[in-house]
C-alpha cells in the first residue's frame, strides 16, 4: 500500500494578464460548404506585451505557441493580412498595436517581431486591415501588385488615419499617406471598419463616427450621436454588415445601426447599463449582431418582426467582469465568436448560430505550457514567469505518536507555514522568460544548476546551499558565463558520405531560446532556437572540493545542432485555376466558394516539446504539425548524438502533442512492462491534442508497444477522450519495493491517472467519442433539466454514496484517493490526509486501471517532492509493525478568486467604467 500526503499550495502568485485583443487570421465565409481552412489560427492579445497562437482544430481549440512579450509592452490591438496569390496561398502575416506610434509585424516562426514601420504620427489606437481580394478575383494589370495588396488603417491620439501598404512580401510594410484630419486634436480614432476596399469608418471619441476614401483621402459623411449629460460619446466599436450597413457601439451602452448609403440613423438599442466596448456581425446574411460590454452582459440582437427590424433576443454573462474583445468566424458549421474578459482574463469561445442551443467553452486564463517544476530531493518548487523565477521549499513532514498514525506539518507561522522563500531572481533585460530548468541535486552539497531563456538570451545560473554559519536559509545565486565563441557542429550525415561536417562559431548565450532543459545526470544542456534549431552542447559539473568552495561547470569545445528529419510539403492542395484568361461561369462559382488557405511557411514546424529520458541516452522533440524527432547518445569514445535510425518509421500524429514523456523502467520487471528492445526507457507515451489518445512507441523498433496495441485509444474512457482542454502536464509514478508504473495527466481543471501495468477495459464506441465533432465549435448541446437551461458543460452526477467501513487511519491506499479533506483558506500548504474513501473497482472486482478527479482548479502543476520511503504505521485496523510506502505530491493552485481585480461594474457608478480616456 501506499501513504500520500498532498500539500494543497496557492502561494504561487501568478498574474495572469488582461485581454485586450482577439483577431482570427481568415475572414469569415458563413456559405462556404467547406469546413474551415487548416491554417486558420487565432491570436489572443493581452496586456503584458504576450500574444497566444491558438488552433481551432475545428471545435478543440490547441493552444501552439506564445510570442512574448516583455516589459512595458501591451498589445491594444491585432490584424492579419493575407499576400495576394493565384493559388490562395499567400502568407498569412501578423500585425499589432500597442500605446506607440508603431505597428509591428510578428514572425510566427521565431516569435521574434519581424519588423516595425513608423506611422509618422502619434500614439496608434486602432488598427484595421482592408479587405481581402479572393484569388479567383481580377484586377487590372496596369494597376499592378499594390491593388492585390492588403493596405492597413490605423487611427491615431489625434484623430489622423494613416494608409499602411503590405506590398513586398513579409517584413515589408511601407507608409502610403495620412487621410484628410477632421475633428479637433482631441478626436481619438477609437475604432475602425472598412466598409469595403475603398471606404474607411471610424468611430471617434468626439460623438462622431467619420467616413473616408482612401483614393481621395477626403473624409466624405460625418454620423453624428448625440452627447451624453454634456460629455462627448465615446464610440468604442463599428462593424460593417456585408450589405454594407454600418453598426456602432458607444460608452452610452447603446448599439446604432447605420444606413450605409445614406449614412444615416436606422434604429438604436441601449441593451448595456453601461459602456459597450466590442460588437461582431456574423450570420450567413449578415443577420446576427453580437455586443459587450463593462456590465459583463453579452448580447445577441437579430431580425424580428415583418419591419425586419433590429431586436434584442438574447442575454448571457459568460464573464465575471467587463467583455472587452471580440472575434467572430464562420465557416460551414463552424460557427463561434471568441469573447476575451479584459479584467477577467479568461477566453470564453461562444457559439454563434447555435447561441441559444450551446454551452460556451471556457478556456483557463492559466498558462497552457507548464510554468513550475519540482525537485522532488531537495523539495523544491520552481516557478517563473515575465522576469522572475521563484524557488521554494517545502517543509517536511513530522510524526507524533500521540497524534496518532497521521502525519503533519510542523508548527511555525500560519502564514508561511509549509514553504520556504529561498530565491528570487528577477532578470535584468526587457524580455519575458520562455522557459527554465533546474538540475537534480550536484554531489556534496553542490546545489544546483538554473537555465533560463528568453527570446534573445540563455543565461546560466549556480545555486548554492546558505553557509553552515549563517542564520539565513536563502539560495546563493552566482551567474555562469557562457563561452561566446563555442564551437558549432553539425554531425556528418552517414547517408551522405561526401557530406563533409560544418563548423563554425555560436554565441551561445545570445541565441535566445524557445526551450531548455537540463539533463536528468546534469551533462547536457539542451537549447531549442527561436528558429526551431536543436543544440545540445555537454557540461562537465565538477562538486565543490570541500564545504568552502563551490561546484564548479565547464562548457565543451563544442555545440552539436541536431539534424531534423526532412518531411513532404503537407500545405492542403488549391483547386486548379482556369487555363484561359475569361474562365466560364462554372469555374467562377467553383473558385469563388474555395476558402483561401493562406501559408503559414515553417510555421507548422516549430518545437513545442523536448525532453530527455530519465538515463540521459535519448532525446525527442515535437513540432506543430504532429512529427516526432528523436536522437540516441552513441557510447563511443566522444559522446554524439545522432539522429534515430527509425525516425522515418515514427508515424505523423493528427494534431500537435499536448504532452510527452518517456516511460521509465522498473526495478522489479513485470511480463507486462517490460520492454522488448534493448533500452528498457526506449517508450515514449503521446498524448494528442485533437482526440486526447494516449500511444505509446518504441523508439529503437519505430512501431508501437505491447500496451498500446492491447490498449488502443478507443479503450480510453469516454470522459477522458471527450475532454475540451487538452493535458498539460505529467508525471510517472514508480516504485523502489514493487512494480508500478502509473501515470498522471493533470489539466487546469482536471486530474487523471492511468495504470500502465493494468489493461484498460474495452468500451463500446460511440459516435460522439470524437472531441470537436459535434455542435458548431464552442462546447456542448444545451439540455434540459427541469424547465431549466444548464448554461455550461454537461456535469456528471455525482458519485454513489460510500460503503459503509470506518478506517481510522489517515492513509490513503492504491485505489482510495477520492476523500474529503480540508480546504487550505489561508493559501498555505499544508498536508491533506485523505481518509473515509470509497474503493475503486471495476465491475469484476479488481482495482480500476484509471482514475480521475476534477476537484482541484485552476491548477499549475501537479508535481512530486520529497522522496519515496517506507514508514512504520500503527493504529487501529493495523497491523503491528506494517510498513506503508509514503510519497509526497504537490497540488498547486491559483485561484482566480485570489488575483487582485479592480472593483466590477456599478450602475449607479457608471462613468467610472471610461477610465480616464
Amino acid at each position: 500500500m501506499t501513504h500520500i500526503s498532498l500539500h494543497r499550495c496557492r502561494f504561487v502568485d501568478f498574474p495572469p494578464s488582461q485581454i485586450t485583443a482577439l483577431a482570427f487570421s481568415h475572414p469569415s465565409a458563413p456559405t462556404s460548404p467547406h469546413p474551415p481552412p487548416k491554417n486558420l489560427r487565432l491570436a489572443i492579445g493581452r496586456a503584458n506585451g504576450s500574444i497566444e497562437i491558438w488552433n481551432p482544430l475545428s471545435g478543440v481549440w490547441a493552444y501552439e505557441s506564445t510570442l512574448a512579450g516583455g516589459k512595458d509592452r501591451s498589445i491594444e490591438g491585432l490584424t492579419w493580412v493575407q499576400d495576394h496569390d493565384s493559388h490562395g496561398r499567400g502568407l498569412l502575416r501578423l500585425f499589432s498595436i500597442g500605446y506607440s506610434s508603431v505597428v509591428t509585424e510578428w514572425d510566427l516562426a521565431t516569435g521574434r517581431p519581424r519588423t516595425h514601420t513608423n506611422c509618422n504620427g502619434g500614439v496608434i489606437w486602432s488598427i484595421a486591415a482592408q479587405p481581402r481580394l479572393h484569388s479567383s478575383e481580377t484586377v487590372n494589370r496596369e494597376e499592378g501588385q499594390e491593388a492585390c495588396a492588403q493596405k492597413i488603417a490605423v487611427g491615431m491620439q489625434d484623430g489622423a488615419l494613416a494608409i499602411l501598404s503590405t506590398v513586398g512580401g513579409k517584413g515589408a510594410l511601407s507608409y502610403v499617406k495620412t487621410l484628410m484630419r477632421a475633428g479637433t486634436s482631441k478626436s481619438r480614432v477609437l475604432s475602425i471598419v472598412w466598409q469595403n476596399r475603398h471606404m474607411v469608418v471610424a468611430g471617434m471619441a468626439d460623438s462622431t463616427i467619420r467616413v473616408w476614401d482612401i483614393r481621395s483621402g477626403r473624409a466624405v459623411s460625418r454620423l453624428s450621436l448625440n452627447k451624453d449629460r454634456g460629455r462627448d460619446v465615446l464610440v468604442w466599436a463599428v462593424q460593417a454588415l456585408p450589405n454594407g450597413d454600418l453598426v456602432s457601439a458607444d460608452s452610452r451602452g447603446e448599439v446604432c445601426f447605420w444606413d450605409g448609403d445614406k449614412y444615416a440613423l436606422k434604429q438604436r438599442i441601449k441593451g448595456h447599463q453601461g459602456d459597450c466596448l466590442t460588437l461582431e456581425v456574423g450570420g450567413i446574411n449578415g443577420d446576427t449582431v453580437i455586443s459587450g460590454g463593462v456590465d459583463m452582459k453579452t448580447i445577441l440582437y437579430k431580425h424580428i418582426g415583418a419591419g425586419r427590424k433590429w431586436g434584442q433576443v438574447a442575454l448571457r454573462r459568460f464573464h465575471k467582469h467587463d467583455v472587452r474583445a471580440m472575434a467572430a468566424y464562420e465557416c460551414g458549421k463552424f460557427s463561434v465568436i471568441a469573447s476575451g474578459g479584459g479584467v477577467d482574463m479568461t477566453p470564453i469561445i461562444i457559439p454563434l448560430r447555435q447561441f441559444l442551443d450551446e454551452a460556451h467553452l471556457e478556456i483557463p486564463a492559466l498558462p497552457q505550457s507548464p510554468i513550475v517544476t519540482s525537485v522532488p530531493e531537495s523539495r523544491l518548487i520552481m516557478s517563473w514567469w515575465e522576469q522572475e523565477v521563484k524557488i521554494w521549499r517545502i517543509q517536511e513532514l513530522g510524526y507524533d505518536e500521540n497524534k496518532g498514525d497521521e502525519l503533519y506539518l510542523f508548527p511555525g507561522e500560519e502564514e508561511g507555514r509549509g514553504r520556504k522563500l529561498l530565491s528570487r531572481i528577477v532578470l535584468a533585460n526587457d524580455e519575458y522568460i520562455t522557459s527554465a530548468s533546474i538540475s537534480s541535486p550536484i554531489p556534496q552539497n553542490g546545489g544546483h544548476l538554473l537555465a533560463v531563456s528568453t527570446i534573445a538570451e540563455v543565461k546560466l545560473f549556480l545555486l548554492r546551499p546558505p553557509r553552515a554559519s549563517s542564520s539565513s536559509a536563502s539560495l546563493r545565486v552566482s551567474k555562469i558565463t557562457i563561452p561566446d565563441s563555442l564551437r558549432l557542429e553539425v554531425p556528418e550525415d552517414e547517408d551522405d558520405p561526401d557530406d563533409d561536417e560544418m563548423e563554425e562559431d555560436i554565441d551561445l548565450a545570445n541565441e535566445g531560446a524557445r526551450l531548455v532543459r537540463i539533463s536528468p545526470d546534469r551533462r547536457w544542456l539542451s537549447v531549442v532556437t527561436p528558429d526551431s534549431r536543436v543544440l545540445i552542447v555537454k557540461l562537465a559539473v565538477e562538486p565543490p572540493a570541500d564545504p568552502k568552495s563551490k561546484a564548479t561547470v565547464i562548457f565543451e569545445s563544442s555545440v552539436f545542432e541536431l539534424p531534423r528529419q526532412d518531411r513532404p510539403e503537407t500545405a492542403p492542395r488549391a483547386l486548379p485555376l482556369p487555363t484561359t484568361d475569361t474562365p466560364g461561369k462554372r469555374q467562377l462559382k467553383r473558385l469563388a466558394h474555395r476558402i483561401d488557405e493562406g501559408d503559414l511557411e515553417t510555421y507548422p514546424r516549430t518545437i513545442s516539446h523536448h525532453l530527455f529520458s530519465s538515463t540521459s541516452d535519448l532525446f525527442a522533440v515535437s513540432d506543430l504539425s504532429g512529427y516526432l524527432d528523436t536522437y540516441i547518445l552513441t557510447n563511443s569514445t566522444i559522446p554524439t548524438w545522432k539522429l534515430n535510425p527509425k525516425n522515418t518509421l515514427l508515424p505523423r500524429l493528427n494534431s500537435p502533442l499536448s504532452a510527452l514523456t518517456f516511460r521509465p523502467s522498473l526495478p522489479f520487471p513485470s511480463p507486462s512492462s517490460t520492454s522488448s528492445t534493448a533500452n528498457p526507457e526506449d517508450r515514449l507515451i503521446l498524448i494528442t491534442s485533437k482526440e486526447n489518445h494516449i500511444l505509446e512507441l518504441h523508439l529503437t523498433t519505430g512501431a508501437l508497444s505491447d500496451w498500446s496495441r492491447r490498449n488502443p485509444p478507443t479503450h480510453l474512457p469516454l470522459d477522458f477522450r471527450t475532454l475540451k482542454s487538452h493535458a498539460t502536464g505529467t508525471f510517472f509514478e514508480t516504485s523502489q519495493w514493487e512494480a508500478k508504473q502509473r501515470l498522471w495527466i493533470w489539466s487546469a481543471n482536471w486530474l487523471w491517472m492511468f495504470d500502465l501495468l493494468k489493461d484498460l477495459p474495452e468500451g463500446k464506441p460511440r459516435a460522439e467519442a470524437t472531441r470537436g465533432a459535434l455542435g458548431s465549435g464552442a462546447g456542448h448541446k444545451r439540455v434540459m433539466t427541469g424547465g431549466l437551461v444548464v448554461s455550461g458543460p454537461t456535469v456528471n452526477p455525482p458519485p454513489p454514496a460510500p460503503t459503509k467501513k470506518t478506517i481510522t487511519s489517515g492513509a490513503v491506499t492504491d485505489s482510495e484517493w477520492e476523500g474529503e479533506g480540508y480546504e487550505d483558506d489561508e493559501g498555505a500548504s499544508r498536508a491533506i490526509i485523505l481518509a473515509n474513501t470509497q474503493k475503486k473497482r471495476s465491475k469484476s472486482g479488481t482495482k480500476s486501471a484509471f482514475w480521475r478527479s476534477n476537484r482541484y482548479k485552476n491548477m499549475l502543476g501537479f508535481l512530486p517532492v520529497g522522496c519515496r520511503e517506507e514508514v512504520l504505521i500503527k493504529g487501529e485496523g493495523w497491523k503491528d509493525g506494517q510498513l506503508l510506502e509514503a510519497m509526497e505530491m504537490v497540488v498547486i493552485e491559483r485561484p482566480m478568486w485570489d488575483v487582485k481585480m479592480p472593483p466590477k461594474f456599478c450602475k449607479d457608478a457608471g462613468s467610472s467604467a471610461r477610465g480616464g480616456m
